[in-house]
């Protein structure tokens, strides 16, 4: 058996008994959905959330959240910060629900994090000097980024979805995870894929690229200065 194909299996498996552990121990949304608006007065920079709920950022000063979730919900979910982290979370897994929708209002952010089937958009780009955005364990990010220096890194089928404009962008996928940047102008790209996992990216100057293990790495643009490394059945090429 390849190593490509004993990485697929993996991630089925994993996949169902995720699915398993989400209809046993889950909980099912009921009643009508309610909005409930909460006040955050601690400093938060890192967004980290969880448990398959939906996060969506929206710039102000006034830092606060907005619950909006079936009736029963609202006494699982959590909203808290600490160590200037805002963490998005839930007592219990929400398998089906009407709404479990998150707003976050939010100043300065230099990381954000989604893991365990949550979302994260924005309403608007997201404009930060540095950034880093981490996805895991069939995670999904969809964002309009502008920036200096952008990190990304997703694992265990986690999706993310990037457009905007960036001066440098470092990508980093594994584990049948996917990295879309091929939207997103970066002036120098380096990216990274191993164990099925796949990135689109983009480069007008330089870029480096790595590919091991079954993954594949797509690059856009036609960048002066190129280094590719594939190997392990990996693949780097440019569209």
């Amino acid at each position: 058996m390849t190593t490509l194909a004993k990485i697929i299996i993996t991630l089925c498996l994993s996949a169902l008994c995720c699915s398993c552990n989400l209809v046993f121990d889950g909980i099912k949304g009921e009643g009508e959905v309610i909005r409930k608006e909460k006040t955050i007065s601690k400093n938060f920079t890192t967004i980290k959330s969880s448990r398959g709920l939906d996060v969506v950022l929206t710039k102000s000063e006034d830092r606060k959240v907005i619950i909006e979730a079936n009736e029963n919900l609202h006494q699982y979910i959590e909203v808290y910060v600490e160590k200037e982290v805002l963490y998005i979370t839930s007592d219990k897994n929400i398998y089906r629900a009407d709404e479990k929708t998150v707003y976050v209002s939010y100043d300065k952010l230099s990381k954000i994090s989604a893991t365990s089937g949550s979302e994260i958009t924005s309403q608007e780009p997201l404009v930060q000097k540095d950034l880093s955005i981490n996805a895991t364990s069939g995670a999904d990010v969809k964002l309009r980024i502008k920036a200096e220096s952008l990190t990304t890194s997703v694992t265990s089928g986690a999706l993310m979805n990037l457009s905007g404009k960036v001066k440098n962008h470092n990508a980093n996928a594994t584990s049948g995870a996917d990295i879309r940047a091929n939207d997103l102008l970066s002036q120098v790209s380096k990216a990274s894929a191993t164990s099925g996992a796949n990135i689109k990216i983009h480069a007008k100057e330089e870029f480096t690229g790595k590919a091991t293990s079954g993954a594949n790495v797509v690059y856009y643009g036609d960048p002066e200065k190129v280094s590719e490394n594939d190997n392990s059945g990996g693949n780097v090429r440019k569209h």
